[in-house]
C-alpha cells in the first residue's frame, strides 16, 4: 500500500488556485505550499528521520 501512495502522491496534479476562490484561509494555504513545491519526490534529506 505505501507504494502505491507514494506513487500516487507523485502523480497528483497540482491544485488549481482559482477554483479554491472563498475557502478557508488555511486550505488556501496549503494548496499554495503544494503549487510552490518543486516537482518529484524532492531531495534525499527531504527523507531524512534520523537524528544525528
Amino acid at each position: 500500500m505505501t507504494v502505491n501512495e507514494a506513487v500516487l502522491a507523485l502523480m497528483r496534479p497540482k491544485p488549481d488556485l482559482a477554483q479554491l476562490a472563498g475557502e478557508p484561509v488555511g486550505v488556501l494555504a496549503a494548496a499554495q505550499t503544494a503549487v510552490d513545491a518543486p516537482a518529484g519526490p524532492g531531495t534525499i534529506a527531504s527523507y531524512e528521520t534520523e537524528v544525528a
